[in-house]
């Protein structure tokens, strides 16, 4: 019987780590827009994103994309009359990753699986005029 406990005990204290990774999970949701100097948005605009191994396209302004914490994220746009001014969205710590100070394997799984960070929520791409 104290196997059980002892073997249930241990699962349970695995399964706790790497709140992060269960709580926030690996990808998340972004939202972008994409503006002129007067903050109006920019229209017929296509973005490319790169999100690690993964690209693709969209069109639509403003927009949501889900992209994976753990690889680096670029979104470069284009529209005819505009240049983008810059690119690359900084990261940023994920809080719910402190609950593992109690579980300590679980920051490891949390910096491997990305979880322990996070993109900001909203990603404003500003265009110039030509």
């Amino acid at each position: 019987m104290r196997q059980v406990k002892t073997t249930f005990l241990a699962a349970a204290a695995l399964m706790m780590t790497g709140c992060a990774t269960i709580i926030s999970g690996t990808s998340q949701q972004v939202h972008v827009k994409v503006v002129d100097e007067n903050n109006s948005l920019v229209k017929n605009t296509t973005c490319a994103v790169s999100n690690g191994g993964s690209e693709f396209e969209f069109s639509s302004n403003p927009t949501t994309i889900t992209v994976n914490k753990s690889e680096p994220l670029t979104i470069k746009c284009r529209a005819k009359g505009y240049t983008q001014k810059g690119s690359g969205l900084g990261k940023s710590f994920d809080s719910v990753a402190i609950v593992n100070v109690l579980f300590w394997p679980g920051f490891i799984v949390d910096g491997v699986s990305g979880a322990m960070q996070k993109y900001p929520s909203h990603a404003v791409i500003e265009m110039q005029k030509n």
